[in-house]
């Protein structure tokens, strides 16, 4: 099945990116040891980790809207891998919010990078390019941030 030629509409590059702010923000603060605004008693390290175990559900979840976008092309096969896969980030994540923070920070930005290698063979070539093309970008940004606060966290 060919993908879309489409461009993705701006309002999706916007909402991508802006996702991206959460993961400066915290990261940032925890580099230079400080807290943010509002935040001044709570575990930013932990803010984290949560916000990357949500938005590796809806990296999955993206899996589940795939698949019902496009039930009636998808072959059975492509559809249960599909399925299958949308719960796997959501349950990992959730798994690695068990674990001292530092691990957490290190095992959820494997998960992302992880995530976004699956995603290559199960997903990419069902959306247009320029979908790959984001996710690589956002993809490298959230684990710089991990990595770094799980050093920071050490």
């Amino acid at each position: 099945m060919q993908p879309t030629t489409r461009p993705l509409p701006e309002l999706m590059w916007s909402l991508g990116y802006g996702g991206l702010l959460p993961f400066l923000a915290l990261s940032a603060a925890l580099m230079y040891e400080t807290s943010l605004p509002g935040l001044e008693n709570v575990r930013l390290d932990w803010w984290l980790a949560a916000y990357a175990a949500i938005i590796l559900s809806f990296l999955g979840a993206v899996h589940w809207g795939v698949t019902l976008g496009m039930l009636d092309k998808l072959e059975q096969r492509e559809s249960t891998h599909l399925l299958l896969f949308s719960v796997v980030p959501g349950v990992l994540a959730w798994f690695a919010l068990l674990l001292p923070i530092q691990g957490a920070l290190f095992a959820l930005a494997g998960l992302v990078t992880l995530v976004y290698v699956a995603d290559t063979r199960l997903l990419f070539r069902l959306l247009p390019d320029d979908y790959r093309k984001m996710r690589r970008n956002l993809t490298i940004a959230v684990t710089c941030s991990l990595i770094a606060s799980g050093i920071v966290a050490g």
